[in-house]
């Protein structure tokens, strides 16, 4: 059973966060996303054509950031973590800042709030490493800034190989097999000299090799 665990463990699929099969559909749902003046960036009927636009299964939030950092909107699984009317300033743990201040002096005004508003959508931290992020600026067709979108799409999920099942089958009859033997043993060797047979059986049957070794010394 130590074996078939250990060997659980090493075939244990995990999220390939290199995957890009999530990532393309999600970034091509990004590019679609048209907006003609800064007056229509912050209404309804906006963010009802965002939700529109980018409604497909692997995208699970979606944030707008106006240019002054602002998040003035903010809807789904992780919106939580990054409300409305917060300053995505306030949302850069100590690791992003480094970062962002590490290469600064290299980046324009526009390419550092775009940095900030992706740390800001990361900031959650727990389930980045199912989760992957997009931020990307809101321009005009005459390449105006209106703001910055976020959003937050599913990791590919890595198929499970087959030698996963395989070893998670085989572990849960070997404790199967382990669990019944004590209880089995304890019926036929206590059914020859004890009336109490099945009391004992039930008892080691709950308690296991406790109840078992509890049941040897009733013998002596």
């Amino acid at each position: 059973m130590i074996i078939l665990l250990v060997l659980a463990f090493i075939f244990l699929p995990s999220v390939n966060p290199e995957s890009t099969v999530n990532r393309k559909i999600a970034s091509d749902k990004l590019k679609e996303i048209r907006i003609e003046n800064k007056e229509t960036f912050n209404n309804q009927t906006f963010t009802d054509y965002l939700e529109k636009t980018l409604d497909v299964s692997v995208i699970n939030t979606k944030w707008l950031i106006n240019e002054n950092g602002e998040i003035i909107y903010a809807n789904g699984m992780m919106a939580a973590s990054t409300p409305v009317n917060t300053n995505i300033y306030s949302l850069v743990d100590n690791q992003s800042l480094g970062l962002i201040n590490a290469v600064e002096e290299n980046i324009d005004s526009q390419q550092k709030m775009l940095l900030y508003a992706a740390a800001a959508i990361r900031s959650e931290g727990d389930h980045n490493d199912m989760i992957g992020h997009i931020a990307m600026p809101l321009k005009t067709s005459s390449d105006e800034l209106v703001g910055f979108v976020g959003i937050a799409y599913d990791l590919d999920n890595t198929a499970q190989p087959l030698q996963f099942y395989i070893v998670d089958i085989t572990l849960i009859i070997s404790f199967l097999v382990y669990w019944l033997s004590f209880p089995l043993w304890v019926y036929f060797d206590s059914r020859k000299r004890d009336n109490k047979y099945i009391l004992w059986t039930l008892f080691v049957l709950v308690g296991n090799l406790p109840a078992y070794i509890a049941y040897l010394i009733s013998k002596k």
